[in-house]
């Protein structure tokens, strides 16, 4: 089964102390890379967090926010931050020091400072297994999130698997035609530069033969017809699709375009055009895929 690569998971708890928000976004990326963005609270658990989200993450540069909000009604007092206060007013001495000035600095002004007050609390974080149960709710909120994406790119991918099949058995069908209009060709084009030349058929079919083997298709459509089926069996079936499947494209591509450098008829060169249109249709799609 598929799964995009970008999903997004969310999931909000409580305990008596604090309102825990665990947010999980991601983005493509050719590796796994685990950004966290978390509570300074929390640092002593990273290494367990991010080794959760590794886990749970194959590919993608994931974003992890976990937020912590405390209760209100846990807060006491609010206080004055005696170091904080104590450092600005050093700050503004020597400044006044530096440049001769005498003005006084209203309170205003240190009112405007950040960390100038701070409120007293009792409260105790959140335990590193309450954490991780809240990550792990998110990153199961993400995965489905991954999964229902999956199933819209891999009903997207069947139908221009579908349009190339046709493609490939319009070409099979063009091609066993086009050598009868070959050998037509190459006939009129000797009688047109060697008129009434008495050629020797035998001879003729065969410098013709070679011509027409060096144009031949017939082994690339086999190759295409086969790496088709294998697509679409990893897109139904299989692990890691978007690594396997990029590689096959490549072939794919290559098949291709060996088949419009070969032939002649417009028709086909056409339809190798909306073939390869549509190859990298897919292409783009499985860019997002694990």
């Amino acid at each position: 089964m598929i799964h995009s690569m970008t999903g997004y998971g969310r999931f909000e708890d409580n305990d008596s102390n604090y309102d825990v928000i665990v947010e999980v976004k991601s983005l493509n990326s050719r590796y796994l890379e685990v950004l966290p963005k978390i509570h300074e609270s929390l640092y002593k658990y990273e290494n367990n967090i991010i080794s959760l989200v590794r886990k749970a993450c194959k590919r993608g540069k994931v974003y992890l926010n976990i937020n912590l909000i405390e209760n209100t009604t846990n807060c006491k007092k609010i206080k004055i931050n005696d170091n904080k206060l104590n450092e600005y007013i050093s700050e503004v001495k020597l400044l006044k020091k530096k440049i001769g000035s005498t003005a006084e600095v209203p309170i205003d002004y240190f009112l405007k400072l950040p960390d100038v007050f701070e409120s007293e609390h009792s409260s105790q974080f959140p335990g590193n297994k309450f954490i991780l149960k809240c990550i792990d709710e998110a990153l199961l909120a993400f995965r489905n999130h991954r999964e229902k994406e999956g199933k819209i790119i891999e009903k997207d991918i069947l139908s221009i698997v579908k349009i190339i099949n046709k493609e490939v058995k319009k070409i099979v069908r063009l091609s066993s035609d086009n050598s009868k209009e070959e050998l037509m060709k190459i006939k009129t084009r000797i009688n047109d530069i060697i008129p009434d030349f008495d050629f020797d058929d035998n001879r003729l079919y065969q410098e013709v033969a070679i011509i027409l083997e060096k144009k031949d298709i017939n082994e690339e459509l086999s190759r295409l017809k086969g790496h088709m089926l294998l697509l679409e069996e990893y897109i139904l079936n299989n692990d890691d699709i978007g690594k396997k499947s990029n590689f096959l494209l490549q072939e794919i591509n290559r098949e291709i375009n060996t088949i419009g450098s070969k032939v002649d008829s417009l028709s086909i060169k056409h339809i190798v055009v909306n073939m390869k249109n549509n190859v990298e249709k897919i292409r783009e799609q499985v860019q997002n895929i694990l």
